[in-house]
């Protein structure tokens, strides 16, 4: 009897803290999975506003240009379109985000 308690308290410490361990890897894969998904959010965006920036610029360019000649030559409505393209995409994955916010937010 002597020897058995001292088996099963050793035995119950085992347990106890390989169920601690497998608790806190589960809690970090979480953390980790979120952070993952919230850094490939942040560079979608980061992708997209440069983007948004890069045909401001080319409109900028076009528009300067069409004013310096007095005419417009194709390139301020190329412009123009590719600016609107952007804009849109940008709109969308914003308007999906807020989407998942507030439905993160109900508990939905």
């Amino acid at each position: 009897m002597t020897i058995a308690i001292p088996i099963i308290i050793s035995s119950a410490a085992c347990i106890i803290s390989g169920m601690v361990l497998f608790f806190l890897q589960r809690h970090f894969k979480r953390v980790e999975k979120r952070t993952d998904e919230s850094d490939n959010r942040r560079n979608k965006k980061d992708v997209l506003v440069l983007k948004c920036l890069k045909a401001i610029g080319q409109l900028t360019t076009a528009n300067a240009t069409a004013i310096k000649n007095g005419k417009c030559n194709g390139e301020t409505e190329k412009s123009k379109q590719a600016f609107e393209s952007v804009e849109k995409e940008l709109d969308a994955f914003l308007l999906e985000q807020a989407i998942k916010k507030v439905n993160k937010g109900s508990g939905r």
